[in-house]
């Protein structure tokens, strides 16, 4: 294989950062409520907490539980609180119960198929739970677009996990594949790294973790994922891609 389109599946095809932020934004009232200041609530749960259980659990729905009640015991520690077990099983809750059926992104999947009949393209998501993920994957429809064989999944999207997802596909150039994405730090620069051409799909708000400078300018950018492939698809447009 020569070419070859890897395209991100949270926040690219489905919305998952609404339904995060959601959860959040629930999170953090009921602190409020407890009397707690959004500032400090947002200081732990931003510097403290998440960055200890992303180590720990990694990407995914699965740290969101211990995350939000982790928030609100550190909370209670630090203004010498007792924790009230009631307050901590609603945290708790939000965060177990925050991850519905994934909600498609409009036109997205008609998009996917668009550019699978024409180009060699997979699906490239970043989980630390794969099973879950590729079930995920499945209810959003995916998997009737892109088969199994054709989805990689990788604990953590750095240079060195897509240089290997390139060499499983057959791609000895990196230069001869897109990445299509909506992260910086996940999507966009791993691929500019690597060798790699870019397209960053705009994300409906940058996550706190996302929000880092790119390696470089030299990416193109599209409001939805339906846009990019009709800039891949048009006349002319992978040649543009390749001359940037």
């Amino acid at each position: 294989m020569r070419e070859l389109v890897l395209v991100d599946f949270d926040d690219t095809l489905v919305e998952t950062a609404p339904s995060f932020h959601e959860a959040r934004e629930a999170l953090f009232q009921r602190l409020e409520a407890e009397g707690f200041s959004r500032k400090a609530v947002r200081r732990v749960h931003h510097q403290e907490v998440e960055p200890e259980l992303l180590a720990l659990f990694g990407m995914g729905p699965f740290r969101m539980e211990p995350s939000f009640l982790d928030t609100y015991l550190r909370l209670c520690r630090d203004q010498g609180r007792t924790p009230d077990h009631g307050v901590a099983e609603e945290c708790a809750t939000l965060g177990r119960d925050f991850m519905g059926h994934p909600r498609v992104m409009p036109g997205s999947l008609e998009a996917l198929d668009r550019l699978a009949a024409v180009t060699p393209t997979i699906l490239y998501s970043q989980a630390s739970h794969p099973l879950y993920q590729l079930a995920r994957m499945r209810d959003a429809g995916v998997t009737r677009i892109i088969p199994p064989d054709r989805i990689r999944i990788t604990p953590l999207k750095t240079a060195a996990a897509f240089l290997a997802t390139l060499d499983h596909f057959g791609v000895r150039n990196p230069g001869d594949s897109t990445m299509i994405g909506n992260s910086l730090r996940s999507d966009i620069n791993p691929a500019l790294t690597a060798g790699a051409r870019a397209i960053l799909v705009e994300p409906y708000e940058m996550w706190h973790y996302d929000n880092v400078p790119p390696v470089s300018l030299d990416f193109l950018r599209f409001s939805t994922f339906p846009e990019a492939v009709d800039h891949l698809l048009a006349d002319g447009g992978e040649a543009e891609t390749a001359r940037r």
